[in-house]
């Protein structure tokens, strides 16, 4: 029998506070989120606004400390992977500088994430025909609409083939066609190996998409599974009505 492999995403009791006013009063954003999930999967992360999602993004991406527990990426502290260019992430609000084309604004990000000039321009090429916007690379980005930005967000995410995606809301603003597009590149990019964890309350997507589900709720896993227990659980629909709070 071959030794199970190490899970690509690994969150061990991730708490996390926000003070919350001047008189220091704490929020708890997180209250011990534990889930694993093994490498070439998709796997949705759900739950109401509020629950702790990109609060758990953001600790997976290495943006932010977890006051209690630890992250892991790839075997490595998140921290660490992300600075070794293994970790990719779109933000719930991507900061795209409106004056810049982009196509450079690619570039610059290929470059500053240590490529060579010749391979900044492969990577930037390969972004930008996975998410569409080749025929529109050199329109500068104020003239994008919120989903061609959004889909630029994506591009940047996957600047250097990193091997673990992290997607907060990347469907957000979309139209249909673009929706399609997405779907096929987040299943292209788990046939290759990579690992996709990506949030949405695009609970049929989800559904559709996705090979494991974590469900959270007031910053606490509530359910995490695979797909078929989704489904016999009732759906996603069922499950997410029934036990998250209202």
């Amino acid at each position: 029998m071959k030794p199970a492999l190490a899970p690509a995403i690994r969150a061990e009791s991730l708490v996390k506070d926000f003070v919350t006013d001047w008189r220091g009063r704490r929020w708890r954003a997180l209250a011990g989120v534990d889930f694993a999930l093994p490498g070439g999967r998709v796997c949705g992360l759900i739950g109401p606004n509020g629950s702790g999602k990109s609060t758990t993004l953001k600790i997976l991406a290495g943006l932010m400390r977890p006051d209690r527990g630890h992250a892991e990426i790839l075997g490595y502290d998140a921290s660490e992977a992300t600075r070794r260019g293994r970790v990719g992430y779109l933000p719930d609000l991507p900061a795209l500088p409106g004056f810049l084309r982009a196509d450079a604004f690619l570039r610059q990000l290929a470059r500053l994430s240590g490529l060579s000039p010749d391979a900044a321009r492969g990577a930037v090429g390969r972004a930008l025909e996975q998410t569409g916007l080749g025929p529109i690379a050199a329109r500068r980005i104020d003239s994008f609409s919120k989903g061609l930005r959004q889909r630029l967000g994506v591009a940047q995410a996957l600047l250097g083939d990193p091997a673990v995606v992290l997607l907060d809301e990347p469907v957000n603003g979309l139209d249909p066609r673009a929706i399609e597009l997405f779907g096929g590149l987040v299943r292209s990019l788990a046939e290759r190996g990579r690992t996709v964890l990506l949030t949405s309350h695009f609970l049929p997507q989800v559904e559709e998409l996705c090979d494991e589900v974590v469900l959270l709720d007031k910053g606490s896993v509530i359910f995490s599974g695979p797909r078929n227990s989704v489904g016999a659980a009732g759906g996603l629909h069922r499950l997410y009505l029934e036990r998250t709070s209202p």
